[in-house]
């Protein structure tokens, strides 16, 4: 089940009766697309924000060690992840309003979810490859999975935006 299904799901008994006003149903459509898109960012980023955390853990370890060749590797892995983390957090938002230049149509917005879905498998992986890591002896090797994954959470996050901003249509460039 998408999130769209499922944010319509919950609507109340009011919610219901007020879709059946000429005029608000297209209304509620664009603010339930715009909160199902800001709840599917905010996890995003939340997930990104854990592995942060531990990182910073491991960080502290590596600066125990007095092991600054693997700090500095492990550092640079943080500030990317900053760096994405506010990408994701204030990117454009999965809808266009009334007066916008790029109209964003229902199927586009569709292929914006199945990015959106795309980008949540991907931080699935990152999180199951941090705690690879953390398990693991501290070692710059172990950063080689978590970059591949996140290079592929960016090229995803990426497409996303392309997609929003029009430059995207129809899967092609």
């Amino acid at each position: 089940m998408d999130i769209k299904e499922k944010a319509r799901e919950q609507l109340n008994w009011l919610e219901r009766i007020l879709h059946k006003i000429p005029g608000f149903k297209g209304y509620y459509g664009r603010e339930l697309r715009r909160d199902s898109d800001r709840l599917q960012r905010d996890f995003i980023v939340k997930q990104l924000r854990r592995v942060k955390s531990g990182m910073n853990k491991v960080i502290q370890a590596a600066a125990r060690r007095k092991d600054f060749d693997l700090l500095r590797e492990y550092d640079l892995f943080v500030r990317t992840l900053d760096r994405d983390i506010g990408a994701m957090r204030y990117a454009d938002q999965g809808y266009s309003g009334f007066f916008d230049l790029v109209k964003i149509r229902e199927e586009e917005l569709d292929r914006v979810y199945e990015q959106d879905a795309l980008i949540l498998e991907a931080m699935d992986l990152l999180d199951d490859a941090f705690k690879k890591l953390a398990a693991a002896p501290l070692d710059a090797s172990g950063l080689e999975p978590l970059r591949a994954i996140l290079d592929q959470v960016e090229a995803l996050f990426e497409k996303r935006n392309a997609q929003l901003k029009g430059y995207e249509k129809g899967g092609e460039k």
